[in-house]
């Protein structure tokens, strides 16, 4: 196994209780008796179901199904509902298929309802790599190197803004840069979205007109050796339409925003010629290609806004010297400026025209269009058809889709690629095999079996580094014939502030499985731990099945806070179950399972875990620390409240740590908060789980 140095080995123990590795240097603090105020005969809302297998739906006779989600929109761009399957035609290679399956999607309200008491952008803790069999949206803010500088940046960062705060209580977004890789994969968390945005000072690579002026700066984008001839913008986009292609139950948005795009190469002169025509034209082939088979929406957003053109309008106007003709210098240059201007807006039309998006451009206040953007996916169709018969060779189809309703635009996916039928006993699509290495990569996580991981940060026991704990659920791995098998591990820890991988590890074990119940299938929690440095990171996990050579990854966002400095911080929450046996003594109940599940059943035991930090590398005097712990229903109703006094003999080594009683609760949703307070400083942490 090759570890990184900030890697520990993986620890694959069935059982194993993360909360014993962190509290090696802190007295535990049993878990106190909370008091329940508040409570009425009303019957709290009913818990979530147990998390979907996330299956595609197969037609009877063990044909799959090719699904197809599709916007269906009206004259104003305001989207059609109420549409049935018989509404539906889908042509495949001009031959109309049977519609085997039909849903109609219509996603809640983006704005939290007023008859909702529970906040609506509580964080998750724990994440699944079955985003693409959700409904929703998925959205990726694309900055691009053409951005200019000054006051473009400062409204680009209103328009991602405005898409953040737009997102749906379902909806994914990713921040992704032309010039710096991706500041944010996709994630619910808007806190961390809205980080990466402000985190980011300057997505432009090239210089203002201004400075051009003055410095006689060549403008050649096609030269720029960072971007040459522009082929880095196409195969960005090329990657997220690939990496969004197997994700038929969501509605997939890209907003580009930037001033332009090179879709296609002007001609050159020969000695400046690198062959920029080919190689874009070989690019935008790809990148159509892989449009229409994803079905992504591409809307271009300009942060330029209107714009004064000529060179007369700047400081260090040209035909200033002495014999030069200046009147007609400038002229030539503000027609120059005008055609660039014209060029450039229509670059950035062709793929908003080709996929059924918009084009922004022209107004200043370009972020005040992005809610109606949003509002164009509240509603959409998923559609499943019958295929025809492969050949005996790869081949793409093409697909139309009609709709019996005049007046209205129809989007979906163009194309899909069919397998040979010789071929068809490999796995192919998402149960490709596939290298652990592989799996790892991308912007969205590879699905072929379903993954639920936790991540949690907690101060480590030295100066260099903190101990982030990962714990993955493997279940979905089991073999109904065997309670044991061995699966392959890998590890990464990248950091998003440089995108540059910080940690790895890779290891094999045999995984023993603890049986399913009626509502949930069978478990398996993988503990390891990583030792990193505080910032902002993305945890990837790779499982792999060796036997059938089939990989799953899913990806999780951590902070790793200053542990050390800071006078008073909370690790992250991690939650231990234990099956409640009531023939058994206590003594003889099996040990707690750290775990990734968030709903319960009332006959579990279950604790929330955290530690209480006085700055684990500061000298100065240990004070008293209050801790309030509560648990709000989902109407808002205080189940239990209790305010938790740590004293200085609750401390060791700086550090205090909580086991949180949160079971024995009536089924519905609820929420914890822990609110910790020294002094002036506060800081809090909240879990939001289910009882079923």
């Amino acid at each position: 196994m090759h570890t990184s140095p900030r890697v520990a080995t993986i620890a694959v123990t069935l059982g194993l209780s993360a909360w014993s590795a962190a509290q090696s240097a802190a007295a535990p603090r049993p878990s106190p008796t909370s008091s329940q105020p508040g409570q009425t005969t009303d019957a709290p809302p009913p818990a979530p179901p147990a998390q979907a297998q996330g299956d595609r739906p197969v037609y009877r006779g063990g044909v799959e199904l090719i699904q197809l989600d599709i916007s269906v929109l009206d004259r104003k761009r305001q989207p059609v509902v109420g549409l049935n399957a018989s509404d539906f035609t889908v042509v495949e290679n001009g031959v109309q298929r049977p519609v085997r399956a039909f849903t109609s999607i219509q996603l809640p309200a983006r704005r939290p309802s007023a008859r909702v008491a529970l906040p609506t952008t509580i964080p998750l803790d724990v994440v699944t790599n079955q985003v693409g069999q959700q409904e929703g949206r998925l959205v990726i803010i694309l900055m691009d190197r053409s951005i200019p500088t000054g006051e473009p940046t400062l409204v680009a960062r209103k328009v991602a803004t405005a898409a953040v705060e737009a997102l749906g209580p379902h909806d994914l977004a990713a921040l992704v840069s032309t010039s710096g890789g991706v500041p944010q994969n996709l994630t619910a968390d808007r806190t961390r979205l809205i980080h990466a945005i402000n985190e980011q000072r300057d997505w432009s690579t090239g210089h203002s007109k201004e400075l051009k002026d003055v410095m006689m700066i060549p403008d050649d984008p096609l030269s720029d050796g960072r971007c040459l001839c522009g082929l880095c913008v196409l195969e960005t986009l090329t990657r997220i339409a690939d990496a969004v292609q197997n994700t038929p139950r969501r509605r997939k948005v890209l907003l580009f925003i930037g001033s332009s795009v090179i879709v296609q190469a002007p001609l050159r002169a020969p000695s400046a010629d690198v062959g920029c025509d080919w190689r874009v034209a070989d690019a935008r082939r790809r990148l159509f290609d892989s449009l229409a088979l994803s079905n992504v929406t591409v809307h271009s957003i300009d942060p330029i806004g209107l714009v004064t053109l000529g060179p007369q309008t700047r400081a260090g106007a040209p035909g200033g010297k002495q014999g030069e003709d200046g009147p007609g210098r400038r002229v030539q240059k503000m027609q120059t400026e005008i055609s660039e201007l014209l060029g450039d807006q229509g670059s950035l039309q062709v793929l908003p025209d080709l996929t059924g998006g918009r084009a922004v451009s022209n107004t200043n206040a370009p972020e005040e269009k992005v809610p109606e953007i949003f509002g164009e996916t509240d509603a959409y169709y998923i559609v499943g058809f019958e295929p025809v018969t492969p050949d005996q060779r790869d081949d793409k189809r093409s697909i139309e889709v009609k709709v019996a309703r005049s007046g209205v635009r129809v989007y979906s996916q163009r194309q899909y690629m069919v397998r040979a039928a010789e071929k068809s006993v490999v796995p192919r699509g998402a149960n490709a095999p596939m290298s652990l290495e592989k799996a790892l990569l991308g912007l969205l996580p590879n699905a072929s079996r379903p993954l639920t991981l936790s991540v949690a940060a907690f101060a480590g026991s030295d100066r260099a580094s903190e101990i982030v704990m990962v714990n993955v659920d493997v279940g979905a791995f089991a073999n109904v014939r065997e309670t044991a098998m061995p699966l392959e591990f890998a590890v990464s820890a990248v950091d998003q502030r440089t995108g540059r991988q910080v940690a790895f590890a890779r290891e094999t074990a045999t995984i023993t499985f603890k049986p399913g119940t009626s509502n949930r299938r069978a478990e398996a929690n993988v503990q390891t731990e990583i030792k990193l440095t505080a910032g902002d990171y993305e945890v990837r996990v790779a499982v792999s099945d060796p036997a059938i050579g089939v990989a799953a990854s899913v990806f999780c966002p951590v902070t790793v806070p200053l542990f050390g400095s800071a006078p008073l911080s909370l690790s992250d929450v991690i939650v231990e179950t234990t099956s409640r046996m009531a023939a058994l003594p206590a003594s003889a109940l099996p040990v707690p399972t750290t775990t990734t599940r968030r709903v319960f059943e009332q006959d579990e035991r279950v604790r929330a875990l955290v530690q209480v930090y006085q700055g684990t590398q500061r000298t100065d005097v240990i004070l008293p620390v209050s801790v309030r712990t509560t648990i709000l229903d989902a109407k808002g109703r205080a189940i239990r409240d209790q305010l938790l006094a740590l004293t200085v003999t609750d401390f060791t080594n700086r550090r205090a740590a909580l086991a949180l009683d949160i079971g024995q609760l009536p089924p519905g949703e609820y929420v914890l908060t822990l609110d910790a307070s020294l002094e002036r400083q506060k800081t809090s942490r909240i879990l939001h789980f289910a009882v079923q």
